[in-house]
């Protein structure tokens, strides 16, 4: 390399990116990149080493890998030294131009000239080749992965290679691997485009990237994927199991000769068939290109899978000699006709007996069955003669009348629990089966649409997220643009059902005056008996894998929202621009094909163990196997992100600065990502959302030894004679997957545990407290499930209290709070609603208390750190055709400090792990809502009250102008000052004022994050109290405030009485009665 400055060998140096691994990083023209080795705090080479390793990337990047066009070493400086501590400053350029050839495919339908396509397959094949020769994997190969810029240069980017190269630690996950021995498939690599092998779960290895590369050229060459015909569930099957159809005529005779037959052979069924080395692709291709073909090789049998298998006839069944023996030539093989087809029996001429079946076919398998059948006959026979019974005639034929395959109208759990009864019983008692039916959901989900955006045009209600009919959508009365569906069609729906996809129950959103009442129904009452499944059976596995990326056609889920006050479109999914796709907002992609088999198609006979499913045995299949990618998908945590992660339509205040354009409800996939990743940097391998909710983590109910001691205070999730023994992440039961299963497997638990129990009384009471345990010791109780998942999340201590201050005049109490059960926030999910809190008590030595706070004596009590005076639900409050100035005010409350209020520093709404002072510890995240200040602007920049005002937090606050295309806070106060705290998801500024809508940005620094300690130390003046004091603390939790379901219900109530709630209330007062205040953990310390 030469030794010279970037500067000097012309490159400026820009704007900084992320380091990987011990390489520094930053801009360096358009689509260039300047790295620096070695000078990322983040291990790598040591400084002698560097050179090796820029030569390396160099020497890849001259092969077409990793992109990699220059380097050098930085000449010193006029009279300075050589080089820096760490030793020489190696730098590189890389650049990764163009567009995948992907884009390319998708841009021209039809056949590439030949030249045109070997022109790119050639630098593909000599890439793959020279990383064969240095014994490195570039990573599973796929159009997508292959990058030609406008000059049609062709580069394999090999970002995993080159980040192991430059020190960076491995990554988790499927394709991430560098070495020579890849990574098993990608839910990122599309189905069509995975080797057969690897369809099955093999490794993804070189030979595979040779088996891609023949798929890409045939695609160039042909117009069209070889098994596109069979359709994406069939494909990776005709793969494995036949050669690929030959060109049409019209692309065949343009060819050269040989190129057809050469293509063929990178794809043949048979692997010892195919070419072995990259190298001698790279040769044809350029032989070919060059008009010099290489030689023909050997002629292979197309109609043979493998050496010596029979020869097959036009109907694909072996051709025979009139003998019923496959036809062979003198060398065993099986005989040919001149043309290459294979050999048959001279017309008319009878077989003397039927070859017996293939050891695949199942007819195969009805035979391996026919001992069993006559053994049961022989059976009978023995046992009718000891009776004296006559003997019994030869046995008649006996038509079996074929399983039929499951249609789409016979996916509801119901069906699937005909073989699959274990699933369908544990799925009814998970809050999956009741994720539509949730009296908090459809109340909410209705109040937006029937509230956020009425006016006297629609004085129904705008139905900002449910589907829109453009002839009667309700518009901005300034801008003209449709409000109805902007925040996302059906955005609620897709995700609590997503069957809706299929059955299309619920119609458009009509709020114009005279407009179809049923279209403004709750979700609940639209919704077919399969769409009020919710989370279920049919859903999950129909789903091929997440959408494409925004813009692809077909559906994508709520990608985006769109602003009805200046029409801009703005992305949900920042994730894409990475390569991830389908995160949040319903990001799946739908397909009844990888469940349902195709229409015509019988259902037949399973043969035994297959490398997906070993020894399950023969079983009956009237649904499709998934394609190894849908599989892969659904085991993975980018399928829970799909609507785990929520993104709300608006600006979020606080993360604009991000570039995000949405606010993040729920973020429950986010947060986990965050920590795998962490994990992945500290050499641990990340759980997955289903190892912790799909498995019998964080452990089981086992029985007592005989004579064991009774624990001195009993596990009490574990009923008597039982108890707790832990299981780690991914600890599965084993099980049978259908109840005709020969043999047990690794099985998923469907009870999807986790932190909620309905509150509805469609979930059975009985399946509340259920005192039995299920086969493999998991309580069938789902307040036991619940219990056993939070008591096992925290960590609780109370330190080393002391006295402190003059004459020991204050004591101080540490609190020690660590989340380490979770992968990540706890609370998630709607953590603004779910309350965690900390029960805290200090008595003196007469046990006297002198110090409480978060005590609650019912669960239906709400917390002390604020006082609800009004609350404003009637409908009423929101009417755009009463009088001018109405009030306003739905949702909205008037609330002030209560005896518990939060006075601890720094405040935990702006995050921090350490805090002292004293008041409520909660870790429930909150709404936050733009104001201007119309009491006084303290020195400090904060609002304090006018005359007339602090009566409530509100009153000293009017609404501030918040841009929901930017985030902009227009307001008198600057900083965190600009926003007040609010507490309804959707709502008014308070009891009599505001329009109702959502919080313009989200509180989500409280919860508490896997494996990080939070301290909370109580600071209190004890005065000359005599000692000893004693403090006890409690961690609580409870699934919602209980003045959240009272306004909802006054709400539901009031729309009831107007007929707008045909099947009555959503939520009433009753369901305060499935509110509990579950204790976590306890902890207490006496203090001198």
């Amino acid at each position: 390399m030469r030794r010279a400055s970037p500067e000097q060998a012309g490159y400026a140096e820009g704007a900084p990116l992320p380091a990987v691994g011990s390489a520094a990083r930053s801009r360096c023209g358009a689509a260039e990149e300047l790295w620096r080795l070695g000078e990322a705090d983040q291990g790598g080479p040591a400084g002698p080493e560097r050179e090796a390793v820029a030569a390396r990337l160099l020497a890849l990047g001259g092969a077409g890998v990793g992109g990699f066009v220059d380097g050098g070493i930085d000449a010193p400086a006029e009279g300075g030294p050589a080089a820096g501590p760490g030793g020489a400053r190696v730098w590189l350029v890389r650049r990764l131009a163009g567009a995948p050839l992907a884009d390319r495919m998708r841009a021209r339908r039809g056949p590439f000239p030949f030249q045109e396509a070997l022109r790119l397959a050639l630098p593909i094949a000599r890439a793959l080749a020279a990383c064969e020769r240095a014994s490195l994997f570039p990573g599973p190969l796929s159009p997508d992965a292959v990058l030609v810029d406008d000059a049609g240069q062709v580069t394999l980017p090999a970002s995993a290679l080159v980040a192991a190269l430059v020190g960076a630690p491995a990554r988790g996950g499927a394709g991430s691997s560098p070495r020579a021995v890849g990574a098993r498939v990608s839910s990122e690599i599309p189905p069509l485009w995975t080797p057969p092998a690897q369809a099955d779960g093999a490794i993804w290895d070189s030979a595979a990237n040779r088996y891609a590369l023949g798929l890409a050229l045939y695609r160039l060459l042909a117009g069209e994927h070889p098994f596109a015909g069979a359709g994406l569930r069939h494909a990776l099957g005709e793969a494995a199991r036949r050669e690929p159809p030959p060109f049409v005529e019209s692309v065949a005779t343009a060819l050269p000769p040989g190129l057809q037959g050469h293509v063929l052979r990178l794809l043949h069924p048979d692997p010892a068939q195919r070419p072995q080395r990259a190298e001698a692709i790279a040769d044809a291709l350029s032989g070919f290109l060059e008009g010099d073909p290489p030689a023909r090789p050997a002629q292979v049998a197309r109609t043979s899978r493998r050496a010596g298998a029979p020869a097959q006839t036009s109907s694909g069944a072996p051709a025979q000699t009139s003998s019923g023996a496959p036809a062979q030539t003198s060398s065993g093989a099986p005989a040919q006709t001149s043309s290459g087809a294979p050999a048959r029996a001279p017309r008319g001429e009878a077989t003397a007996r039927r070859a017996p079946p293939g050891p695949d076919s199942a007819a195969a398998r009805l035979w391996r069955l026919a001992p069993l059948g006559a053994g049961a006959l022989a059976a009978s026979a023995a046992l009718a003669i000891a009776r004296g019974a006559p003997e019994p005639a030869a046995p008649r034929a006996v038509a079996v009348a074929p399983v039929a395959p499951l249609a789409q109208a016979q996916t509801a759990a119901e069906d699937c629990a005909a073989c699959h009864g274990r699933q369908a019983s544990e799925w009814r008692r998970s809050v999956m089966a009741h994720s539509v039916k949730s009296p908090l959901f459809n109340a909410l989900e209705s109040l937006i649409e029937e509230q956020v955006g009425r006016d006297a045009d629609c004085p129904n209600g705008a139905g900002i997220l449910r589907k829109v009919d453009p002839a009667r959508a309700c518009r901005d009365r300034q801008s003209g643009v449709v409000v109805t569906g902007s925040g996302g069609e059906h955005w609620c729906v897709n995700c609590h059902s997503p069957a809706e996809n299929l059955d299309a129950a619920v119609p458009a959103w009509d709020g114009r005056p005279g407009g179809d009442p049923r279209a403004r129904l709750p979700v609940r009452d639209l919704l077919t008996r399969r769409g009020l499944e919710g989370i279920s059976c049919g859903f999950c596995h129909q789903v091929h894998g997440p959408v494409g990326p925004r813009g692809r056609p077909g559906y994508q889920g709520n990608a985006t929202w769109t602003s009805f006050t200046t029409g801009a479109v703005f992305a949900a999914r920042p994730e894409d621009a990475r390569g991830l796709f389908g995160i949040a907002n319903s990001g799946y992609d739908l397909r009844p094909e990888e469940l349902l088999l195709p229409a015509g198609r019988r259902a037949d006979l399973r043969a035994g163990p297959s490398p997906a499913r070993p020894a399950v045995g023969d079983d009956p299949v009237v649904h499709g196997r998934p394609s190894a990618s849908a599989s892969a998908y659904l085991r993975s945590s980018e399928f829970c992100g799909a609507c785990h992660d929520v993104r709300l339509f608006g600006t979020d205040s606080l993360a604009a600065a991000r570039g995000e354009h949405f606010k993040r409800l729920r973020n429950a996939y986010t947060e986990w990502a965050d920590w795998a990743r962490s994990e992945e940097r500290a050499g641990r391998a990340a759980a997955s959302c289903q190892d912790c909710h799909m498995s019998t983590y964080p452990g089981v109910c086992e029985a007592a030894p005989a004579g064991a001691a009774q624990a001195a205070v009993p596990d009490p999730e574990c009923p008597p004679g039982t108890r707790f023994a832990p299981r780690p992440p991914g600890a599965r039961p084993r099980g049978r997957i259908a109840a005709h299963s020969t043999a047990p497997a690794d099985v998923a638990t469907h009870y999807f545990s986790g932190v909620d129990v309905p509150l509805s009384d469609e979930f059975p009471e009985a399946l509340i407290d259920e005192p039995s345990l299920d086969a493999h010791g998991i309580p069938t109780s789902a307040r036991r499930r619940r219990d056993l998942l939070l008591r096992h999340t925290f960590r609780f201590e109370l330190g080393a209290a002391r006295r402190a201050g003059a004459a020991g005049g204050r004591v101080e109490i540490p609190i020690e709070i660590e989340n380490v059960g979770a992968g990540h926030k706890v609370p998630a999910g709607f953590s603004q609603e779910r309350e965690i809190w900390v029960h805290l008590a200090v008595r003196d030595a007469d046990r006297r208390v002198i110090y409480e706070v978060g005590r609650v004596d019912r669960a239906d009590e709400d917390l002390k750190d604020k006082v609800f005076t009004r609350v404003t639900t009637h409908p009423d409050a929101n009417n755009p055709l009463g009088p001018s100035g109405a009030q306003g005010g739905l949702f909205g409350a008037d609330v002030r400090d209560g005896p518990d209020v939060p006075l601890w520093a720094p405040p935990p709404r702006l995050g921090g792990t350490s805090f002292r002072g004293r008041g409520l510890i909660n870790f429930q995240n909150g709404f936050l809502r733009c104001v201007r200040c119309i009491g006084v602007v303290a020195a400090d920049g904060s609002c304090q009250p006018g005359p007339g005002q602090g009566l409530h937090h509100a009153d000293r606050y009017a609404d501030g102008d918040y841009d929901p295309d930017t985030g902009a806070c227009r307001s008198n106060l600057a900083g965190q000052n600009a926003f007040l705290e609010i507490y309804f998801p959707v709502g008014a500024l308070d009891a009599s004022r505001g329009v109702v809508k959502g919080p313009d940005a989200i509180i989500d620094t409280r919860s508490a994050p896997p494996g990080v300690p939070i301290l909370y130390t109580y600071e209190l003046p004890v005065g000359a109290l005599r000692g000893p004091l004693r403090a006890e603390a409690r961690l609580l939790f409870r699934a919602f405030p209980p003045f959240l379901i009272r306004a909802f219900a006054a709400y539901e109530r009031e729309q009831a009485r107007r007929g707008l709630r045909p099947t009555g209330p959503l939520v009433t007062e009753s369901m305060l009665g499935r509110l509990e205040v579950v204790e976590l953990a306890r902890a207490e310390i006496e203090i001198p």
